[in-house]
């Protein structure tokens, strides 16, 4: 059994002369109905360690719904500013090479999709396909898209991770269901 250590640049290497150790590259798609254009800790989060893992080398995308986004101001080709609405909807990518999927999906209250089970199934599998996806991680109890994704990757054979970004409160009967019924299915 080779002796592995790690170089003084960083590198791994083997010390059964076969040189340098090179690690698994994965193909990760992070899932939450909570990215950009909004802001918060979840959205940052998932920015973060994305980019994070796309400095290691691994591929990473994101997949998200559709977003409204606030008017901008623009400059027109007559030197005008005026006002747009925009849709941030289809693939784009953000800077540092990451790749968001906007689906078309409805949101409702608080930016959060429509609960279906099946109606996402066909995109969400279309897109795991299509970018060769391995472990799909899904973020934030409250996200329905987030926890249809990880249900869509158990039956399709994908490895998968789930981030519970908070726990619910001690003050009412709700948030103490919800947090009993939390902490053992997550672990």
């Amino acid at each position: 059994m080779p002796n592995i250590r790690r170089e003084m640049d960083g590198k791994l290497t083997s010390s059964d002369g076969n040189g340098p150790l090179h690690r698994r590259r994965h193909r990760i798609a992070m899932v939450c109905d909570f990215f950009y254009p909004r802001l918060g800790g979840v959205e940052n989060h998932i920015w973060s360690l994305s980019h994070s893992l796309l400095r290691l080398g691994h591929k990473v995308i994101v997949i998200t719904h559709a977003y409204n986004c606030p008017d901008a101001v623009v400059l027109d080709d007559n030197g005008v500013f005026t006002r747009r609405k925009s849709k941030r909807t289809g693939v784009r990518y953000l800077p540092g090479g990451l790749k968001v999927y906007y689906c078309p999906f409805l949101p409702m209250t608080d930016e959060d999709c429509l609960p279906t089970f099946t109606i996402t199934f066909p995109l969400l599998r279309w897109i795991f396909i299509r970018e060769g996806i391995e472990i799909v991680h899904s973020h934030q109890a409250t996200s329905t898209l987030a926890n249809e994704a990880i249900t869509y990757a158990a039956e399709l054979g994908l490895a998968s991770v789930y981030t519970d970004h908070s726990l619910f409160g001690f003050n009412d009967i709700a948030s103490i269901i919800l947090n009993r019924y939390q902490l053992p299915s997550s672990m």
